[in-house]
């Protein structure tokens, strides 16, 4: 889970609209937010993705689904509020179902800041207080089949990657030629892209880079040899951003 920036609200939400719709779904139970600019503007927000789980929407079996942070039953009033909007897969949103997050408070990740309630372990998602707990144990963020060994997966080419470029930063060093040093570019690129915000697991994929001492050591050489590039350390800095900790 990372951080998303809700810096946006798209025309479709407009006080005559939402008003609107609102009644619909009160006095009608229409399915007001089955539109395709509710879906478009969830799914920009989410960068493609579910905002719990991360894995990425509209592909086989991740269907997206337009998830009311409040319950639309309980909360009729905010059914169509952009607010209260998120992007959702099937399985997020069918384990989140209708719990009350009024009376029992979840991670919001439009409003918390996820790393400060969860942390990563095993590739496991760990609360650190209550807010991070409860997320846990509702969204069911371990589930083995779904997400763990799925973000095994991904660690496992994070790693892979790592290995990669020290192994090319080693021809490169051996032997210091244009052609050596797009291998090494090659491969640190790969790698940083899969640890940005529109990724799957992206917030996995930068906790593994940046605990990473082989890393770390790769980008100093490689900032020492002049060969670390300004598109690498935006992509450096902005993958920091989605770490999660290693521990409580």
């Amino acid at each position: 889970m990372i951080k998303l920036l809700r810096d946006f609200k798209p025309a479709f939400f407009s006080d005559e609209n939402i008003s609107t719709l609102t009644h619909l779904f009160k006095t009608q139970g229409k399915h007001v937010w089955q539109h395709d600019d509710v879906k478009e503007a969830c799914l920009m927000l989410g960068n493609k993705k579910c905002a719990y789980c991360e894995v990425i929407l509209n592909q086989k079996s991740t269907y997206l689904e337009v998830e009311h942070f409040k319950h639309k039953d309980d909360y009729p009033d905010e059914v169509i509020q952009w607010s209260n909007l998120l992007p959702s897969c099937r399985h997020c949103n069918g384990a989140k179902n209708n719990h009350n997050v009024v009376d029992e408070p979840i991670i919001n990740p439009t409003v918390d800041i996820p790393s400060e309630h969860v942390y990563l372990k095993a590739y496991r998602i760990k609360g650190i207080d209550t807010l991070g707990k409860m997320t846990v144990e509702t969204l069911n963020l371990n589930d083995i089949d779904h997400y763990v060994t799925e973000r095994c997966k991904v660690g496992a080419f994070i790693e892979e990657q790592i290995e990669k470029a020290e192994d090319k930063l080693n021809n490169y060093r051996s032997e210091t030629n244009p052609a050596r040093k797009r291998e090494i570019h090659k491969v640190i690129r790969a790698m940083l892209y899969q640890c940005q915000k529109n990724s799957l697991f992206a917030a996995v994929s930068s906790t593994t880079l940046h605990d990473s001492e082989e890393y770390s050591a790769i980008r100093s050489e490689m900032i020492s040899l002049k060969i670390w590039t300004n598109q690498f350390e935006e992509l450096h800095l902005s993958s920091l951003a989605l770490r999660l900790p290693s521990s409580k």
